[in-house]
């Protein structure tokens, strides 16, 4: 007991005041720092052959080896010393002649067998030394045959302990899902009311609607269902019902109900089952919805040679129903139509690649003309096949023809593209249309107004802007156009007809000192035979 007490004392005094200690030990007077790296030789942990003698003889000579260490708490490091070393240690030091050995020896696994980790680490941690003393790092509250490395040590944190109140807790929660799962079995079996597997459905509970076996009972759930108005619902009860009947019966009932209908195509359509909604559509005799399904099929192809294709064999398959007739010649109109773009490009790339056509050599088209709507045909045959006869499949005119389209579509698009290519004598020819007299006069189907709004976005020349302003015949729109554009002389005789004298003088302000525009404003100003309002 006296050892143990001087053990503890010397502990404390290491960690109360470590440097106080070193100052006055009795090896001080030779080397202060013992953890000095200067020195030579073999080191275990850092610690030399001669430091780790010295600060063992310092210990025992203080506290007496048998104190030390026989203390059965601090089983962290174990020395291992032969006879003839403890009988050396009674005459109050040690030298490092004394040591043979110190061994690290390696940790062993639960298993008792060695790993591979393990094992490398005790061989590169193995140093031999001149007395038979081993070093074991063991862990803490074990057996010293069970030895492990000082990373062991250091990692091997204990475990959070469980409290009772958390077993209790967890136990509570498994003996609550054991009788759920008890209950779910035994409700699988057992035919529930009508209203309470419903609400198992909706309120997302375990349910079973295997226990319900006649038709009266099927039927029971899928209107409780509709009752409730609950899309989930609905859906569960009526594929249950495909499921578990004869085809003619459930065709039967479901013809009775059109919301289980709307749910069952909905349900078929989102989950790409066409072959069964399309079965569904024969069904009920709805052919309409059986020609829009099929040709939402014919659309999937992303080429137009395959999508053409296509929709040609959906008109196929309808071109006996009178019913759908109008539909069909839509489709039809719309295979030609890519038919007719696919031979137009592809003579097309033909005269560009010769490169001898200024249009294609200017402008050379920057997307692919298949798969464009109607007008967008019109323009494109518009701008690089305009003056083409109407026997050419490019011509618009023939695409005009061949369409029917409106003259406000081929004006819209023909006066796009001629504006874009700045041809003005075109343009006028466009709009110039003959009486029955042989009398020629500007017509614009579309309004000149548009007509202005679309060359002034092609940066159509003053005087070309002047020429079809001039046939707006709402006098306020064209005073508005025409200040916008700075169309200044038809400003002055807009105002000259609306005979505003005092807007007409503010105008000058605006016109350009000493110009044509200057003058001729001066000059209707001077006229007398305008009657003025003001």
């Amino acid at each position: 007991m006296a050892g143990k007490d001087q053990a503890r004392m010397a502990a404390a005094a290491f960690t109360a005041d470590d440097e106080d200690y070193w100052e006055e030990s009795a090896v001080s007077s030779s080397k202060k720092n013992m953890f000095d790296d200067e020195e030579e030789g073999f080191t275990v942990l850092g610690v030399s052959e001669n430091k780790a003698a010295r600060l063992s003889s310092a210990l025992r000579s203080t506290v007496g080896a048998d104190a030390l260490f026989a203390d059965d708490d601090n089983d962290d490091i174990t020395w291992e010393t032969s006879s003839n070393i403890s009988n050396s240690s009674s005459h109050g030091s040690i030298t490092s002649a004394d040591y043979r050995s110190a061994r690290y020896t390696p940790p062993t696994n639960r298993s008792g067998s060695l790993s591979t980790s393990s094992s490398s680490r005790s061989t590169a941690a193995t140093v031999t030394l001149d007395n038979s003393l081993s070093v074991q790092f063991n862990k803490p509250k074990m057996t010293r045959s069970e030895p492990m490395s000082l990373e062991d040590a250091i990692v091997d944190v204990p475990a959070k302990q469980v409290t009772a109140t958390e077993v209790s807790k967890l136990e509570t929660e498994i003996q609550f899902l054991r009788r759920q799962v008890q209950l779910g079995e035994r409700a699988r079996w057992t035919s529930l009311p009508v209203k309470e597997t419903i609400k198992r459905i909706i309120l997302g509970q375990p349910y079973s609607l295997e226990a319900y076996k006649s038709l009266q009972d099927k039927l029971a759930l899928l209107d409780a269902a509709i009752k409730m108005h609950d899309g989930d619902a609905i859906t569960i009860t009526v594929l249950f019902l495909k499921k578990t009947v004869r085809k003619s019966i459930f065709q039967q009932e479901l013809i009775k109900r059109p919301v289980a209908i709307n749910h069952l195509i909905h349900f078929l359509w989102c989950h790409y089952d066409l072959d069964e909604l399309e079965e569904l559509y024969k069904m009920l005799r709805r052919m309409e919805d059986v020609f829009v399904l099929k040709y939402k099929q014919a659309l999937a192809p992303s080429k137009a040679a395959g999508r053409a294709q296509s929709i040609a064999a959906v008109v196929r398959s309808f071109q006996h129903d009178s019913s759908l007739a109008p539909d069909s010649t839509l489709l039809l109109e719309q295979c030609t139509l890519l038919q007719r773009q696919l031979q137009i490009e592809e003579e097309d790339k033909k005269i560009a690649a010769g490169g001898k056509h200024p249009v294609f050599k200017d402008h050379p088209p920057k997307a692919q003309l298949p798969l464009t709507p109607l007008t967008t045909t019109l323009y494109y045959c518009s701008f690089y096949h305009y003056n083409e006869s109407d026997s050419s499949l490019s011509s618009p005119l023939s695409i005009k023809r061949d369409f029917q389209m409106s003259d406000k579509q081929y004006t819209w698009s023909a006066l796009n593209a001629l504006a874009k290519l700045h041809r003005w004598k075109e343009i006028e020819a466009l709009l110039t249309s003959k009486n029955w007299f042989g009398g020629t006069k500007m017509k614009a189907c579309i309004g000149f107004e548009k007509v202005v709004e679309i060359l002034s976005k092609q940066k159509a020349p003053v005087d070309i802007l002047s020429k079809y302003l001039a046939y707006i015949e709402d006098p306020n729109e064209r005073l508005a156009l025409a200040a916008k554009h700075k169309c200044h002389r038809i400003v002055v005789d807009t105002l000259i007809q609306l005979k505003d004298r005092a807007a007409l003088e503010d105008y000058r302000l605006k016109t350009p000192d000493y110009s044509l525009e200057r003058q001729y404003l001066i000059t209707a100003l001077n006229n007398s035979q305008v009657k003025w309002k003001n």
